[in-house]
């Protein structure tokens, strides 16, 4: 990054108190320490302790020679970072109208809290996953009206976006990196473009509110110790195939698919899944739409009886529309259909204590082949007879009323 700014050990006493934290302290106390237009290269600031300092239109360069132990009350307003930096412990800092150059590296340290970024850009000009640039905390982080593109945000303890546009960006809390605490991770009012990556990741929550998705969200063999809720979130393609949930709630959306996936949840993983008010793929039920659907499946291998996943508690489909609902080798207590209209379904080789479907409309074929259903309730304007040779039921123990 070229620059025409003096250099930092030009600027006398500020220079010297960045150095050192405690003549600072002995000459001036904790006065607001001001520094501007300044280029921050080629001189180590190693495991001081930094606080009540606003940086300002100045420019980091280097790698590695930025450590700090401790950030406190910490202010970057309209500054570069071209390289790798450490700010250390934060607590209260906030990065306002900053920016990192392509490749660039800049990490807050484990139990990090109230750190901020924005209005902020971390555009790199690599899609190679090796050379993207990575922001954030091994504590906690959050990014405001932020702007990104191959790079990693990260906020390993608490991660939240709000009103971000991200694209081809990479996001992986890991509990690993925060001291065994899983992070809650929060998006809302945001839009994500390209593929949003947590593969692999480990975190408490996700929270995906008033969110645009203009491509692929990748949640694949993440691990999830509470809840995942998407409410009111148009997307294309939401890969939620987690090892494991407490529950997983997707409420008042649409997800239109790729023309090749639409959505997925493996529901041997999930305790409670639940999809409410929700409009599946861009095509009609009755035609279809090319896509392979929603898949809710998993649960247990008939190749491998021995593995055999915890049994789920429910999954519920409420008041939706699915052109293509694939749900094979479920391992249930209770699925439950409500209000449904679907084109074709896929229960082959399903387990459940109970079934019921409530008001559904199966427009083109069910296949129930190998299901064993202990309770199998058909409710409202549910009619299988209807569909005559497209129900299959071969193996199956459901009774049908006559």
């Amino acid at each position: 990054m070229a620059t025409s700014k003096k250099n930092i050990r030009e600027f006398g006493k500020i220079f010297q108190y960045l150095k050192d934290p405690e003549l600072r302290k002995k000459e001036v106390g904790d006065a607001l320490l001001t520094v501007e237009g300044a280029e921050i290269s080629g001189e180590s600031f190693q495991y001081v302790d930094w606080s009540h300092i606003l940086f300002r239109n100045c420019d980091f360069v280097g790698a590695y020679q930025i450590k700090i132990g401790n950030s406190t009350d910490v202010r970057y307003e309209d500054c570069r970072f071209s390289g790798i930096f450490g700010y250390g412990k934060t607590n209260r800092v906030h990065f306002l109208r900053c920016a990192w150059t392509d490749g660039s590296i800049g990490y807050a340290g484990e139990k990090s809290t109230a750190l901020v970024f924005e209005s902020c850009r971390f555009v790199g000009a690599n899609p190679d996953r090796n050379h993207w640039g990575g922001v954030g905390s091994d504590g906690e982080a959050e990014f405001i009206r932020c702007t990104a593109k191959y790079f990693v945000i990260e906020g390993h303890a608490k991660l939240t976006l709000r009103q971000c546009e991200f694209e081809d960006t990479k996001c992986t809390p890991r509990s690993k990196e925060s001291g065994g605490v899983f992070a809650d991770v929060s998006i809302e009012d945001s839009k994500l473009r390209g593929v949003f990556s947590m593969v692999p990741a480990d975190f408490q929550s996700l929270i995906i509110r008033d969110t645009l998705i203009e491509g692929t969200f990748d949640m694949t063999n993440a691990t999830v110790k509470g809840d995942i809720l998407m409410e009111r979130v148009t997307a294309g393609v939401i890969l939620g195939y987690v090892k494991n949930a407490n529950s997983f709630t997707v409420r008042d959306s649409k997800i239109a698919g790729n023309g090749m996936d639409v959505f997925e949840a493996f529901a041997g993983g999930i305790r409670a899944i639940s999809i409410e008010g929700t409009t599946f793929g861009v095509g009609s039920i009755r035609g279809g739409n090319g896509t392979d659907g929603v898949t809710i499946a998993g649960g247990f291998s008939l190749k491998e009886p021995t593995r055999t996943s915890s049994v789920s508690q429910s999954i519920l489909i409420r008041d939706s529309k699915i052109p293509q609902l694939q749900s094979q080798h479920l391992n249930t207590k209770n699925l439950v259909l409500r209000k449904v209209e679907i084109g074709e379904a896929d229960f082959t080789n399903t387990r459940a204590e109970v079934l019921e479907l409530d008001d559904v409309s199966f427009t083109r074929s069910v296949n129930m082949s190998g299901a064993q259903i202990k309770e199998f309730k058909q409710r409202g304007t549910t009619d299988l007879k209807r569909l005559g040779r497209s129900l299959k039921l071969e193996g199956s123990n459901i009774k049908l009323p006559r």
